[in-house]
């Protein structure tokens, strides 16, 4: 068997459980979305209609830098135009983010569990001491301290959702 049927196989074998953390559901949204753009059904879409496919599917819209660097990163050689293949994997990348995101926000949350909104939220000395009480751990007020201001980039007094996030992916947590 040629190798491209080989892998035209295999892609279609495991295309049952999505890309990435893409459902089904999710693909076929994105496939009516593409063809909806797509109408002369050329198998592209301008690059332009990125932003608004994003905000389609229910994902953070990205700041303006961040738009540009996901386009030239999906069209290095800068054609204007994105095939369907390219935007699905691109499109799985930003579900996967975001499934991240909500992993590290509710770990967030077990420090500041009654924070209203946990992104303007800061993990204080007094949320690590009853973290550390409910553990069983005793451990002193300045390592607790030492631990915020290791953290606390922005030297807030605390450690915010941003610093929370930098430390769990620098440590390999998420």
């Amino acid at each position: 068997m040629p190798q491209q049927q080989q892998i035209a196989q295999t892609a279609t074998a495991n295309s049952g459980d999505g890309i990435g953390n893409m459902t089904y559901e999710q693909r076929e949204q994105l496939r009516e979305v593409f063809d909806a753009i797509d109408r002369s059904g050329r198998g592209f879409i301008p690059t332009s209609k990125l932003a608004d496919i994003v905000k389609l599917l229910g994902l953070s819209k990205p700041s303006r830098e961040t738009l540009e660097g996901w386009i030239s990163g999906i069209d290095p050689a800068n054609t204007g135009k994105i095939d369907y293949s390219r935007l699905e994997h691109f499109i799985s990348l930003r579900y996967d983010e975001a499934d991240q995101k909500q992993e590290i926000m509710n770990a967030f949350k077990l420090f500041k569990p009654d924070a209203k909104d946990a992104e303007s939220a800061r993990i204080t000395l007094a949320d690590l001491q009853r973290i550390s009480t409910h553990l069983g751990e005793h451990i002193p007020d300045d390592e607790l301290r030492e631990m915020i201001n290791i953290a606390d980039i922005g030297e807030t007094g605390g450690v915010d959702f941003a610093d929370f996030t930098r430390v769990m992916r620098k440590t390999g947590l998420f």
